[in-house]
């Protein structure tokens, strides 16, 4: 009999590395003189990500190799052009009507 895993510790074990790539590169605009006046409450930050997540494909990793073989393609300069793309649109987008308070 082969030993089963509960679905959760499999939940816990894999990651979507797009996340990490949209999160530092929506922080690295955002520290731009031209969007000096954006909200960066949390609520607004979620919501950029969001949009931005949305529009992207997953790239789920399981294993330091996966990881290692994903950040060596996420260098690929068209994929870069795009995420830079679409996190601006984002911005503007959610900046015209935040969710927050």
């Amino acid at each position: 009999m082969r030993n089963q895993k509960n679905p959760e510790d499999i939940r816990k074990k894999l990651h979507n590395h797009t996340e990490d790539i949209v999160i530092e590169t929506m922080e690295e605009i955002l520290e731009d003189k031209q969007f000096e006046d954006i909200c960066t409450c949390e609520q607004c930050l979620l919501d950029i990500a969001s949009y931005t997540l949305n529009r992207l494909p997953a790239k789920y990793i399981a294993s330091y190799k996966g990881d290692v073989l994903t950040k060596v393609s996420e260098f690929h300069q068209q994929v870069q052009v795009d995420l830079i793309s679409i996190i601006t649109q984002a911005i503007q987008v959610i900046s015209k009507e935040p969710h927050h308070d």
